[in-house]
C-alpha cells in the first residue's frame, strides 16, 4: 500500500481519508518556537543575566571572561614617563563552560488527543517551556549561592534577620550601605527574593503605602506590583532556595537560610550554544507521540570577597 507525503513526513500513524487527523499538530517545527516563547516567558534568574550566545554560536564549549582590579592613576609630569605600577589593572578572568543539556520530554496518548477538546499544544509546550526554565534558573541561582561560599563561610552576606520586614527601613539601609560601596549607582544592582521575602513587603508601613511617592509605588496594596525598591528593581523567584545552607567550604559549619539575592548586571552571564529544540517521534507500542525539547547552556557568576569587585550579596 502506498501513503502520500503528508502521512509520512508527520512521523505519526496513518489516518482515514486524506491525514487531516494525523500527527500534523506534533511536527516540531510548529511547538519549538511556542515552547522557546513559554520558556522566556518563565525565566527570572536568566533574564538578568548577560546573554554571550553570540560568542559560541559558531561552535566552542568555553567563553573567556577577563576582569579588572582599579585601573592605576597618576599625575603626568612634563617631559616625564608614565608610571605603570605593578598594582594597577590586575587582570583575572572567569570562564563560562558550556556544559549543562536540559531536557524536557512528555508522552502524547492518542486517546488523550481523541477524548480531549482542550488545546493540548498551548497546554504542553506552556509545560513544557516552564519546566526548561524552571531547570535553568534553579541552576543559576545554585551558582549565585556558591560564589557566596568560602572558607570562612558568608562571602558578601547581609544579615536581615531572615525577612525583609524585621527591621523595617533599616533592612534596606543595610542592603544600601553594601551595594553603593561597591558601584554607587543604584539602578544596577537588583533584588531577586523568594515568594516569603516578597510577601513581607506588604507589611513594611513605611514603604506599602498606595500612593506615588511610595517606595512601593501608587496601589500596591491592591495589586501586589512592585517596580522597584529605592531605586533598586525588584522580582520575585521561587528558585531561591530557602534551605538552610552551610556557607563554610572548608568542612566547618556556617548556616544561613536564604531570602534572596542583591546582583549586580554584571554578576551573572549565561550562553546558549543550542537553543530551544524539539523533536517528537511516533511510539507504536504506547500508541502515542513522543515530545522532547532539549538545549544545551552554561552559566557563570563573577563573584569576589574583595572591596570594589563584590558582585553578589546573599540576603538571610
Amino acid at each position: 500500500m502506498a501513503f502520500d507525503n503528508a502521512h509520512i513526513i508527520t512521523g505519526g500513524g496513518i489516518a482515514s481519508g486524506d491525514g487531516a487527523k494525523s500527527h500534523d499538530v506534533f511536527v516540531p517545527e510548529v511547538w519549538a518556537p511556542a515552547v522557546e516563547l513559554a520558556f522566556k516567558n518563565k525565566l527570572v534568574f536568566a533574564n538578568y543575566a548577560n546573554d554571550l550566545s553570540a560568542f559560541v554560536s559558531d561552535g566552542g564549549d568555553k567563553i573567556h571572561i577577563p576582569t579588572f582590579d582599579t585601573i592605576a592613576t597618576g599625575d603626568k609630569v612634563p617631559e616625564g614617563a608614565i608610571t605603570y605600577g605593578v598594582d594597577g589593572a590586575a587582570q583575572t578572568e572567569v570562564t563560562l563552560d558550556i556544559d549543562q543539556h536540559t531536557y524536557s520530554a512528555t508522552l502524547i496518548e492518542d486517546i488523550l488527543k481523541v477524548q480531549s477538546n482542550y488545546d493540548l499544544m498551548g497546554i504542553y509546550t506552556s509545560e513544557m517551556g516552564y519546566a526548561l526554565a524552571n531547570k535553568v534558573d534553579d541552576y543559576l541561582e545554585s551558582k549565585l549561592l556558591a560564589s557566596c561560599q568560602s572558607a570562612s563561610g558568608k562571602v558578601n552576606h547581609i544579615d536581615l534577620s531572615g525577612n525583609l520586614k524585621a527591621g523595617s527601613n533599616a533592612d534596606f539601609e543595610t542592603i544600601l550601605t553594601n551595594v553603593l560601596a561597591e558601584d554607587p549607582d543604584v539602578g544596577n544592582w537588583t533584588l531577586i527574593v523568594s515568594p516569603g521575602a516578597f510577601a513581607s513587603l506588604s507589611a513594611l508601613v513605611q514603604l506599602s503605602y498606595g500612593t506615588a511617592a511610595a517606595p512601593l509605588g501608587a496601589g500596591f496594596g491592591a495589586t501586589n506590583q512592585v517596580q522597584t525598591v529605592f531605586g533598586m528593581p525588584i522580582v520575585m523567584s521561587q528558585a531561591v532556595t530557602t534551605a538552610s545552607t552551610d556557607m563554610d567550604t572548608s568542612g566547618g559549619t556556617d548556616n544561613i537560610t536564604p531570602i534572596g539575592y542583591c546582583i549586580h548586571k554584571s554578576a551573572m552571564h549565561i550562553a546558549y550554544s543550542q537553543g530551544v529544540r524539539m523533536q517528537a517521534s511516533y511510539d507504536i507500542d504506547f500508541l502515542g507521540t513522543k515530545m522532547v525539547s532539549d538545549m544545551i547552556y552554561g552559566c557563570t557568576i563573577r563573584n569576589s570577597s574583595t572591596a570594589g569587585q563584590k558582585r553578589v550579596f546573599v540576603l538571610d
